[in-house]
């Protein structure tokens, strides 16, 4: 299935008459739950004798290893990783009250079976008689949870090791973090007074939650026994070389002598994107008149604003400069023109400064672009700038557009994928509360690498870490020529001199879905009860690439994410054979659950008792995140439910993408049901009909274990659509009628409509 060419859905247009129907929370649509506790409780292996004496063994071991830096720091603690076993990893099986009576401290987490706790010497002690000795219920469940014990020891802290931070002269440090200020405090002030006796310049990023990256400046001028005197302090949790992000283009191909005609001024009013990259070229002159503001951080030698400019470019004419391809959306918009990013790259630390500040000098511009790149991102741990954009987008209420990311290595890429291509996703691109854009081909051509519609060879694929969903979905980015060239096939971009060129990259595919975001976010600012966010921008995004999709399965998700959205109004507005209602849930965790039923299901679509229609499901979220809490840096999880109503409860009907993983271990939950990822994807179509008259639809929240208790409510965006499978042009009156008799408080969800040129 994964080779084949994948068909387009041949369905009606949208139509500004039917607007998507927002449906707001109302506190009577909460109700509590009872909750089997989810298996905990119970010992996962025998815990008897000998395994005892083997677990007491690891942890004298992992003592060893780090009585050098224990005796170096005795006020500090010194740290442990509880390696879970894959039957353990859930929040009802973590050792939680072994480590209270053992007076270790909770220290987050790193891969998915790692639960890391700070010891003092007498806590090393005291862990040690609870392994061998208590013999409570909960104790021996928590002992059964645990597959051994490992030290975080120099090795952990700094796996590319001292000669790789010497080499390249700058590291990112990040810091353990405690539950306990005092302890915090301890870490910090440790550090900032050995960097400053080691005479090592520093810069700190202050966080949203927690304490500050610590980004040292002139590492290669250190001796080996200053270095050793940092890397023994076990208060770091990691240290790294720090990274370096580049504008990301695949080729580049000028091609002198070709001139592109000045785009029309716009009488109407355009949104805003905010281009973060390489700069506008003011010789650029087709676009000028876009470009409506520009903050400034780098000057050429630096930059020569050729990516920057390919990219706005796309903003503000993308459909103009190539023909107007049907793929590519005719909703162009101004350009707040962030010259941030040299043309070499850019080191981490620098890219976040100047990004923090650009964002708090604008936040009335709600779409940033982002195509830029760093390496591959980790199978468990995200990235520092991952997480620093997901703090901004909370802090400021702004929308990351992020590209997926080029693959540019051999084996040159096909369609469908050899297994073993290390083409993950780019960092920054895996951030849990950014739209991530990887690139499809939109033209067949001779001697192209794929053909239309097919993921393209250079762009990256997901899941981000911890088997997180990602890309979020596909753009156009332009197609290749062998044996690696731009062609016919690619996009057509601006030069700096202003003269046009074909290139490629998940570059180009970013700012065409910024655009289309810009148009929705300013579609729905305005409402009097309801406000645009960024989850909800997002939302109808997804949503809008699931409805312009195929349905793919769990392997081609990995490339196409949702898929392309192809067209904003399809982002807001039905076509006659859909029906689609947006909600606002906002829940409470624990034993509370949202429930809207009996759900307006259109009689067109009901037949002797039974639906025949396709059902589709977008939900987005903006959960709480800790960015010590490694592979649970995500710290809530929505389980979403659209089925039928069986007395008091609900019998799921509308699965994900993988029905594998909805129940059973955690592990199974979280690689195939998306279990913690901040977006859910259901689809099902039932062609033979199901029986049941009586649906609904119903959210629950959990909180990860040590994640305090929300003081507000978890907003969290539902949009679903019920539409035909043969195009009954009935189907959205059916389902206005439906909604009529539930009198259920609606109004439009958008205020405006889309500017298309």
């Amino acid at each position: 299935m994964a080779g084949k060419k994948l068909p387009q859905r041949e369905s009606l247009n949208a139509r500004v008459e039917n607007p998507f129907i927002h449906i707001p929370f109302q506190s009577k649509d909460l109700s509590s739950i009872e909750r089997n506790g989810g298996g905990g409780g119970k010992e996962l292996t025998v815990v008897d004798k000998a395994y005892r004496a083997a677990l007491s063994k690891t942890l004298i071991e992992a003592s060893q290893a780090l009585s050098h830096e224990r005796m170096l720091h005795p006020q500090a603690f010194t740290h442990l990783v509880l390696k879970l076993r894959e039957t353990g990893i859930a929040k009802s099986h973590r050792p939680i009250t072994l480590a209270e009576e053992a007076n270790l401290e909770p220290a987050g987490h790193s891969r998915i079976d790692e639960m890391l706790v700070g010891a003092s010497a007498s806590s090393l002690n005291t862990f040690n008689n609870v392994i061998l000795q208590r013999n409570t219920g909960k104790i021996r469940c928590n002992l059964s949870a645990i597959e051994s014990i490992q030290p975080w020891d120099r090795q952990r802290r700094n796996p590319q090791g001292a000669h790789r931070l010497l080499d390249h002269g700058r590291a990112v440090m990040r810091l353990f973090q405690y539950q306990h200020a005092s302890f915090n405090k301890l870490n910090y002030e440790t550090v900032l007074a050995t960097l400053k006796s080691l005479s090592l310049p520093f810069i700190e990023i202050q966080l949203g939650r927690g304490l500050p990256i610590i980004s040292i400046q002139d590492l290669d001028g250190i001796k080996d026994d200053g270095l050793d005197q940092l890397l023994d302090f076990p208060g770091i949790r990691t240290i790294y070389a720090e990274p370096v992000y580049r504008p990301r283009n695949s080729v580049v191909v000028p091609q002198s002598g070709t001139s592109a005609e000045q785009a029309a001024a716009q009488a109407v009013t355009l949104p805003t994107v905010a281009v973060f990259d390489t700069g506008v070229s003011r010789e650029a002159s087709p676009i000028a008149h876009f470009v409506k503001s520009q903050d400034v951080y780098v000057l050429p030698p630096d930059t020569n604003y050729e990516h920057g400019t390919a990219v706005a470019s796309l903003v503000a004419a993308g459909a103009f400069y190539n023909d107007k391809h049907a793929w590519i959306p005719t909703t162009p918009a101004f350009i707040h023109d962030v010259c941030a990013l040299e043309v070499t790259g850019s080191p981490m630390s620098d890219l976040e400064l100047r990004l923090r500040e650009a964002v708090r000098r604008r936040p009335d511009v709600k779409i940033w672009n982002l195509s830029v790149g760093g390496d591959p991102c980790d199978e468990s741990v995200f990235s520092d700038l991952s997480m620093t954009l997901d703090e901004l987008s909370e802090k400021y209420q702004v929308l990351f557009v992020v590209a997926a990311g080029n693959y540019n290595d051999l084996p040159r890429r096909n369609w469908p994928t050899p297994a073993s291509l290390t083409d993950r996703i780019s960092t920054p691109g895996e951030s849990v509360l950014s739209l991530t854009v990887a690139s499809v081909s939109h033209i067949d051509a001779a001697d192209a690498l794929t053909a239309a519609g097919h993921p393209a060879p250079y762009s990256r694929c997901g899941p981000g870490p911890v088997f997180t969903p990602k890309p979020d979905l596909t753009h156009v980015g332009g197609g290749v020529h062998a044996p690696w060239a731009a062609g016919l096939s690619s996009l057509k971009v601006l030069a700096p001199k202003g003269h046009l060129y074909h290139s490629f990259g998940t570059s180009y595919a970013a700012p065409l879905a910024s655009c289309m975001a810009a148009h929705a976010w300013q579609s729905l600012a305005g409402g009097p009860n309801h406000s645009p966010s960024p989850a909800l921008v997002k939302a109808v995004m997804i949503h809008a690439a699931q409805l312009a999709s195929p349905e793919y399965d769990a392997y081609q998700r990995r490339f196409f994410g949702a898929g392309r959205p192809d067209d904003v109004l399809r982002a807001l507005y039905d076509s006659d054979d859909s029906f689609t209602l947006v909600f606002q849930a906002n829940l409470v965790p624990g034993n509370m659950r949202w429930r809207k039923t009996p759900y307006p299901m259109p009689d067109v679509l009901m037949q002797d008792g039974k639906f025949r229609g396709e059902i589709i499901m977008t939900a987005v979220y903006a959960p709480p995140l800790d960015s010590n809490a490694g592979s649970e840096y995500v710290r809530a999880n929505v389980e979403l439910s659209f089925g039928l109503i069986e007395g008091n409860t609900i019998t799921g009907k509308v699965p994900m993408e993988s029905d594998e993983g909805q129940s059973g271990y955690e592990i199974a939950q979280i690689a195939n049901g998306s279990k913690w990822s901040p977006v859910k994807v259901h689809r099902k179509a039932f062609p033979r009909g199901i029986s049941g008259t009586d649906w609904g639809v119903q959210a629950t929240a959990l909180l990860r274990a040590y994640e305090p208790d929300l003081t507000e409510p978890l907003p969290v965006h539902i949009i679903v659509t019920v539409r035909s499978l043969d195009g009954d042009t009935q189907v959205r009156a059916a389902g206005m009628r439906a909604l009529a008799q539930r009198n259920w408080v609606q109004t439009p969800l958008p205020v405006h409509v889309p500017i298309r040129v």
